[in-house]
This record gives C-alpha cells, sequence and structure tokens, in this order.
C-alpha cells in the first residue's frame, strides 16, 4: 500500500507541475531597456512605412553597419547613409506594411520576425519589376549597443524572394541537387 501511495503522489506532483505555467522570457540586462529598444524597434518600422525617417536618427549609431543592406549585396555603412535608404524604402512602393509578428531581446540583440507586404511603384525597387506585389515574412537581427543600432542583419527565404524579383522561385532540380548534402559513405 506504501508503495502504491507514494507512487500515485509522485505521479500527481510531476502532473501539477507539468500543468503550471512555466513561460520563462530570455532577456538579459536591463528589463526596462529591453522595453525601449523593442519600442525603438517598432519607431523605425513605422518610418519605414510612412517614409519620414527623421524621427529615427536618435536610434541609429553614426557608425552603424546594415551588413548586405545595399542592392548589390554588400554593406551599407555609416548611420546617414542607412536613413537614406531606409527613406528610400517608401518612396519605391506606393504602399508598404511593416507588421512585427515576433520579437525578442537577448543583451545587446533584438531579433524581429516580420511579416512585409506592398506594391512596388512603376519604377524598379530592389531588383523587383514595377508594381510588383510583395508578401513575405523576413527576420531582422539587430545589435544596439548604449540604445542605438550599431548592426543589422536581415534573413529572407530564397524563394519569396526569387518570387518578388520575377524568377521561378519554384528552385528547380539543379539548385536543390547542388545544396543537398553528400552521401560520405563508400558503396
Amino acid at each position: 500500500m506504501k508503495k502504491f501511495l507514494f507512487t500515485a503522489a509522485t505521479a500527481l506532483l510531476f502532473f501539477f507541475i507539468s500543468c503550471t505555467d512555466t513561460e520563462t522570457k530570455t532577456t538579459t540586462g536591463d528589463n526596462s531597456q529591453n522595453e525601449k529598444n523593442l519600442a525603438n524597434n517598432r519607431e523605425v518600422y513605422k518610418a519605414m512605412e510612412t517614409g519620414d525617417v527623421s524621427k529615427i536618427k536618435e536610434f541609429i549609431d553614426k557608425d552603424a553597419v546594415d551588413h548586405g543592406g545595399n542592392p548589390d549585396g554588400s554593406d551599407l555603412k555609416g548611420g546617414d547613409s542607412i536613413m537614406a535608404m531606409l527613406g528610400k524604402v517608401r518612396s519605391g512602393f506606393s504602399d508598404i506594411k511593416m507588421e512585427v509578428i515576433a520579437n525578442a531581446t537577448n543583451g545587446d540583440y533584438l531579433f524581429a520576425l516580420n511579416h512585409l507586404t506592398g506594391t512596388t511603384n512603376s519604377t524598379p525597387v530592389w531588383g523587383m519589376p514595377p508594381n510588383t506585389k510583395i508578401d513575405s515574412k523576413h527576420v531582422d537581427v539587430i545589435k544596439i549597443k548604449d540604445g542605438k543600432v550599431t548592426d543589422h542583419w536581415g534573413f529572407m527565404d530564397p524563394k519569396e524572394m526569387m518570387a518578388m524579383m520575377g524568377g521561378d522561385h519554384k528552385m528547380d532540380n539543379k539548385m536543390d541537387n547542388k545544396m543537398a548534402p553528400k552521401d560520405s559513405a563508400k558503396k
């Protein structure tokens, strides 16, 4: 009988522990600074939607680097250059909407999963043909030091990027075969 009671009590204990809310938020550092960084990031996205980048100068370090931010994929260096590029984003689209799906902070880094929608104007933007509808999700990784963005990396699904640029978004077998891991086992 003792074995049964001990087993039942242990099972109930594990049941109650598994039912409690154990959600944790992975943040390090000052929580108020993390919340401020998230709010500032939302302001940058709003500035991209409106084209008014004058309000975000205080959020971007003068020596910031947008890794891969130039149309040719090279680094875009300097806060003024980055702000100019952000202003061009809005001017290249008849409408643009940046919806934050999820975001998190960890130390000096902010991570954001975004949903971008819009339509290009009559002139090509980012290699996309005129009047192209875009609907994509991408991830921004942002490094923040002393409340200012110092680095940005953006990641997008290559299939969505190809579709927006008018290419074949169905990755062909040649590309899939090049990307497939090689079987190193000898036969």
